[in-house]
């Protein structure tokens, strides 16, 4: 609870820190020192685009469902954040390593298919304008989330559809079958 809270009150001063570049961008506006104003907000954007936030979306194995691309792009567009999508497959282990030709293969044919999928995603975020990156880890879902946090240590928010597959209930008549979407913040 305590990082939440000091995350939260880290937010609070970016707004008032924002809100005394935006009147200092006024004053100096106001007295015909555009160059000046230009400078303040190019700086801003050059910080911000490094500082971007990134949304982690976690396909189902090699795949990534209508369901999660249509609200990884609403919510990466909504809050200004780049999305780094991930496939993970677990092929780390020791029996994939006994048999290494077939792991090799294994590994290739899921980077590939990972790849072919995640292009519809990828196409569709350039449309909107959002960034978009995509990468493929050979580890289970969990230890996958943990090296990428590691790696990039600005993604805010995880979304994933859900771990298990499982039986679909028998739709009323009229009623279409959904897929839960998982949301969850990666506090540091």
């Amino acid at each position: 609870m305590g990082r939440f809270l000091a995350k939260l009150m880290r937010k609070a001063n970016k707004v008032g820190t924002s809100m005394e570049k935006y009147q200092e961008a006024v004053t100096f506006a106001e007295a015909g020192e555009q160059e000046h104003v230009k400078a303040l907000f190019q700086a801003d954007a050059e910080v911000a685009e490094e500082r971007a936030g990134k949304l982690l979306v976690v396909g189902r194995e090699g795949t990534f469902s209508r369901e999660i691309i249509d609200y990884a792009l609403d919510m990466a567009k909504r809050l200004h954040y780049e999305i780094l999508a991930l496939n993970t497959a677990a092929l780390s282990g020791e029996t994939f390593r006994l048999f290494s030709s077939s792991h090799r293969k294994l590994s290739q044919d899921f980077r590939e298919l990972s790849e072919k999928n995640a292009r519809t995603f990828h196409e569709e975020a350039e449309r909107l304008g959002v960034s978009f990156a995509h990468t493929v880890k050979f580890s289970d879902r969990d230890e996958a989330i943990q090296e990428i946090n590691k790696e990039f240590p600005n993604i805010e928010f995880v979304v994933s559809d859900s771990e298990e597959e499982r039986p679909g209930e028998r739709a009323e008549e009229g009623a279409r079958a959904t897929q839960a979407i998982y949301v969850y913040s990666m506090t540091t």
